[in-house]
């Protein structure tokens, strides 16, 4: 169940989700995995009742082909099923090659991921796990155990919305390192990544550009990250994202902050921070808390979260997200989120 509130509770939202993934594998030999995902989802409350395309909403934006199914919609209740992941896989001794609806994971941070060009990831979406996919082919050929190249296409089915890149993987310097070129909707983009440590602290960074296109600027995203375990089980990540072309003043209204993100748009704001805190308090029980800052717009999102394992295959999660911004010169508070899952698996 999710809640949404404002900062007097006069505006209470609720919305109730059941949601259901079956996955499924064949192999007809050693080398050969044929994989069928399904993402079936259950919805009502009053925002489904408030937002007449609510049903829109739903699709995955980066696949080409429809393979999605709304079974029951009504102004008060949704049923919707899609295919999250339908490939084809072969393994050979130096080639992989996969066809179809997959997921091209090119990201190496934990929350912000220029180089995951084809298939972003919303760090806010708590409740989609195995994050989204795409409609295309990906071929990786390991040359040694430390350099390998990667060669994949992707489309949208919308304009523009092709993507094919390739990406080289080394290491070096006891850091693993990657170079990606290519096209990104019709324009070219190049970048790189890295992860390693620094003595006993992990460092990871990213750096996607996209070049100029007639109207369109160039578009810069470079994400840093540091991370670490202390002794008492305490672990610190910190992260900050550069976007060239996000919003660096103080804004009159919420709805100018696009939280729609995509490969182009990881976050709205030019310059973001992030601190993650979490600790295994007990071995059935751990909490974990973030907080994002965004100075310009001064926009500060808090979301700490609960997960309590009741038995086996079986976790109850209690999210929070609080979001705050500077709207015509006062530091607000704009909207709250309150969800609580119940979490089974078989």
């Amino acid at each position: 169940q999710t809640l949404s509130f404002n900062k007097n509770f006069e505006e209470l939202v609720s919305l109730n989700l059941v949601h259901n993934r079956i996955n499924a594998k064949w192999k007809p030999s050693e080398r050969v995995t044929v994989a069928a995902e399904f993402r079936n989802r259950l919805y009502w409350g009053e925002e489904v009742e408030s937002n007449p395309n609510f049903k829109l909403s739903l699709r995955n934006k980066n696949e080409k082909v429809n393979l999605q199914k709304t079974w029951i919609n009504t102004p008060s209740l949704v049923v919707h099923t899609n295919v999250e992941r339908l490939y084809f896989d072969f393994q050979g001794r130096k080639l992989k090659l996969r066809l179809g609806r997959q997921r091209i994971n090119w990201g190496i941070a934990t929350t912000w991921n220029p180089n995951d060009i084809f298939n972003v990831y919303n760090f806010l979406d708590f409740d989609y796990e195995e994050r989204p996919g795409v409609d295309g082919a990906n071929m990786k050929y390991t040359l040694s155990n430390s350099l390998s190249a990667e060669l994949s296409y992707a489309h949208s089915g919308n304009r523009n919305g092709s993507i094919a890149a390739l990406k080289c993987s080394f290491n070096k310097w006891n850091y693993d390192m990657q170079f990606i070129t290519g096209w990104l909707h019709d324009r070219p983009t190049v970048g790189t990544g890295w992860a390693g440590y620094i003595k006993d602290a992990g460092f990871k960074g990213e750096i996607q550009y996209l070049f100029r296109d007639g109207d369109s600027a160039g578009r810069l995203n470079m994400s840093l990250e540091g991370d670490y375990m202390f002794r008492k089980g305490w672990y610190m990540n910190l992260g900050l994202l550069f976007n060239n072309k996000g919003l660096f003043k103080s804004l009159s209204n919420w709805n100018e902050l696009d939280l729609d993100l995509s490969s182009t748009n990881i976050m709205p704001t030019k310059w973001n921070m992030i601190v993650t805190a979490a600790k295994e308090l007990t071995p059935l029980f751990s909490a974990r808390m973030s907080t994002v800052y965004a100075p310009g717009t001064n926009l500060l999102i808090i979301f700490p979260s609960f997960q309590y394992n009741i038995a086996t295959n079986w976790d109850l999660n209690l999210f929070w997200q609080s979001y705050f911004i500077e709207l015509n010169e006062q530091f607000q508070s704009v909207n709250h989120r309150c969800f609580i899952q119940m979490k089974w698996s078989f």
